[in-house]
């Protein structure tokens, strides 16, 4: 479980495959912790609890965090694929509301959710239960006193930001483990792209850093910030780090080379 993991934590986030297959295999040895998303936009994939067993079975060293998504599943459905998964060995999980699309026309409550499975606790294998929070402290507390295990906030693409955003939450030394998601800014393109879905926007500072390097050179600074970004959250006070916004092959292969010491 994240909770329960010494020091400071890598997570990658990834998409489950549309078919079955063994791609999973390949996490293994980059990768100790990895987010596994929920149909985001809409786009159906294989389960991400079962994908998340895969994980557990076949990559034993590889500890998945399933993301729940609520938007289009009742309480029943989401506790049998949580006792599913536990089965399984696995045993962490982030409620999100989930992607909003034209053709779902409701969303569970979330908090609900959270309520209910901490309730589950009391006779299940032993399991985490993590929220999303925006950088508002109200917002934080009240998931605090709901009992949430782990957060994760953000997205963001700027190192400059982290400090400033990250205070907004108040830390204390006692709060639940915060994890920064954060995407790296291949382009000025890219940036506008991430901030139009909800990622915190970035400063002029690093929009001009961007533009002053010709194209090719773009990915290598992404992935310059991203370490930045790294280093601006564990000053923030932040129990780790989120990698989001790349395609399953860039986090097994680009992203163990290009970022310095993720092995």
């Amino acid at each position: 479980m994240l909770i329960e993991s010494a020091g400071w934590l890598r997570v990658a986030e990834i998409n489950p495959p549309e078919l079955p297959d063994l791609s999973h295999l390949d996490l293994a040895p980059a990768w100790s912790h990895v987010l596994v998303t929920d149909n985001v936009f809409g786009r159906i994939r294989v389960s991400p609890y079962a994908f998340s067993a895969r994980i557990t079975h076949d990559t034993p060293h590889v500890h998945p965090t399933v993301v729940v998504s609520t938007r289009d599943r009742n309480i029943l459905a989401i506790e049998s694929e949580v006792r599913g998964a536990l089965g399984n060995g696995v045993n962490s999980f982030l409620v999100v509301i989930g992607d909003t699309v034209p053709h779902i026309d409701h969303m569970a409550h979330h908090y609900e959710i959270v309520e209910h499975l901490r309730r589950l606790r009391d006779d299940l294998p032993n399991f985490e239960v993590g929220m999303p929070t925006r950088f508002r402290e109200w917002q934080f507390r009240r998931r605090i006193e709901l009992g949430t295990d782990f957060f994760v906030t953000g997205p963001v693409l700027d190192p400059d930001v982290i400090g400033p955003e990250m205070d907004r939450l108040n830390l204390r030394d006692d709060d639940p483990p915060v994890l920064l998601m954060v995407i790296p800014p291949f382009s000025p393109t890219w940036v506008d792209q991430m901030e139009s879905i909800g990622a915190v926007p970035s400063s002029e500072k690093l929009r001009k850093r961007l533009a002053e390097v010709p194209p090719d050179v773009h990915r290598k600074l992404g992935w310059e910030i991203t370490a930045e970004m790294e280093q601006a959250a564990r000053d923030a006070g932040a129990a780790g780090v989120v990698l989001m916004g790349l395609k399953f092959s860039s986090v097994v292969d680009e992203a163990a080379q290009a970022w310095p010491e993720l092995q």
